[in-house]
């Protein structure tokens, strides 16, 4: 698998670490970044896209649409986008003969292959790609790939979240090296019931929650303060900005 990448910054160093077996060719402005891991650099983006039959642009999304709109793809190239915001329609306009998807996936995770990444529409080849660095999500409707595509901004929040978490651990006295694995073991226990068990979300707070117990003080504490519907409002702002309402 040979895969073309524009615009080389964190996201794609991270998935050029977790695609194992995957020959990339890399933008110019990549080489300093990204020379320790063994990838061919192009003279421009052009050749990058003359070079590769699949392309996967990681650019930022507030310009990267303009620099994909003056580059000259070839019919029979498949590009894949995932520049956040940036609608399917408009990536297709772009790169048009070529087809076009979007994607979406946290970055850091997929360096070590546990990232989640979605794909719209369904493709076999950019599933198989996204695969060697973890799960994907297949969608068929632009609706459910928007709505999905939030646990893109949801997915750095939650580190800032336990970096926060953390530090409250520190500031009463732990270790930080304790503090850090604490709470990520906490977070990653609890995230494997999310993922193994068959009893609904109910159900499982329910069974961690004891009348008058800790977690019962701690949860009602966070919802008084509305700590928990403000990550509502922040979620409907991102997915507000995603689709341009």
């Amino acid at each position: 698998m040979r895969i073309g990448i524009l615009g080389v910054g964190s996201l794609a160093e991270y998935l050029i670490r977790g695609a194992k077996g995957v020959e990339f060719v890399l933008s110019p402005r990549s080489a300093e970044r990204v020379a320790r891991l063994g990838c061919e650099v192009a003279a421009s983006n052009q050749a990058v896209v003359d070079a590769c039959d699949a392309v996967l642009v990681c650019l930022p999304a507030a310009t990267g649409l303009g620099v994909v709109q003056g580059l000259r793809f070839r019919a029979g190239q498949t590009v894949c986008s995932a520049m956040a915001g940036v609608s399917l329609a408009a990536l297709r306009r772009a790169v048009g003969p070529v087809q076009g998807y979007v994607s979406m996936m946290p970055g850091y995770a997929n360096a070590y292959a546990m990232g989640p990444s979605l794909l719209y529409p369904a493709d076999p080849f950019w599933a198989e790609f996204l695969g060697h660095v973890g799960p994907v999500h297949e969608f068929d409707t632009v609706e459910a790939f928007e709505v999905a595509a939030v646990m893109g901004a949801m997915s750095g929040a939650s580190v800032f979240l336990m970096r926060h978490l953390a530090d409250w651990f520190v500031g009463r006295g732990l270790e930080p090296d304790l503090a850090r694995r604490l709470v990520a073991e906490v977070l990653r226990g609890n995230a494997e019931v999310l993922l193994r068990s068959d009893e609904g979300l109910d159900a499982i707070t329910a069974g961690v929650t004891t009348k008058g117990g800790i977690t019962e003080q701690l949860v009602g504490i966070l919802r008084d303060r509305g700590a928990l519907s403000a990550w509502d409002e922040a979620m409907d702002g991102v997915f507000a900005r995603m689709v341009g309402r």
